[in-house]
């Protein structure tokens, strides 16, 4: 019987796994460097934006509002008025660059939610989301369709001064769904 032994050479396979490591390794550094940049490019733009919009230079090329000039550079309004409050609390010293650096622009926006500053101004956004439901009548839906504010009113007065009338109510809806059953 004539065996031959095949010489195994396992160094190569593993050079190429540290190689394949190595190069993951920096793509990933390259990946963090662009990101640092984009971020620091971010943070000149909320600058500049800030300065136009305070000192008024839109309207040396006859913009009638900042918004319109924004619109020009295609930038969303949320995004302009986002990095114009960033701008203002790094310039107020409520934040620093580096904390927008570490942690982004989202992050940095819901930690301004909470903070207090005069000139920064609170959002107008609604933190209650609005009430959906489907009505099986459409003469009902027409008319609270028609009238959203009195039937919020009617909501809230019902809610919290009429609590006797809602438990009612609520007694006669739990006993047609059982009936349903």
């Amino acid at each position: 019987m004539d065996i031959k032994i095949n010489k195994r050479n396992l160094s190569e396979s593993v050079i190429e796994e540290e190689q394949a490591l190595v190069h993951y390794n920096k793509l990933k550094e390259k990946l963090n460097i662009n990101f640092q940049k984009e971020i620091y490019c971010k943070l000149e733009a909320m600058k500049v934006l800030k300065e136009i919009k305070d000192k008024e230079y839109y309207k040396l090329d006859n913009y009638s509002s900042f918004d319109d000039f924004a619109k020009d550079y295609r930038l969303a309004r949320t995004q302009t008025y986002k990095y114009l409050k960033i701008a203002t609390a790094i310039e107020e010293g409520l934040i620093e660059e580096k904390y927008v650096v570490k942690n982004g622009i989202n992050d940095t926006i819901c930690l301004l939610k909470t903070k207090e500053s005069s000139s920064l101004k609170k959002s107008n956004e609604n933190p209650i989301k609005p009430l959906r439901f489907q009505l099986k009548k459409e003469e009902s839906y027409s008319f609270y369709k028609k009238n959203a504010k009195l039937t919020s009113f009617l909501l809230e007065k019902i809610f919290f001064e009429e609590k006797d009338f809602l438990l009612k109510i609520i007694k006669e809806f739990e006993t047609l769904r059982n009936k349903r059953k």
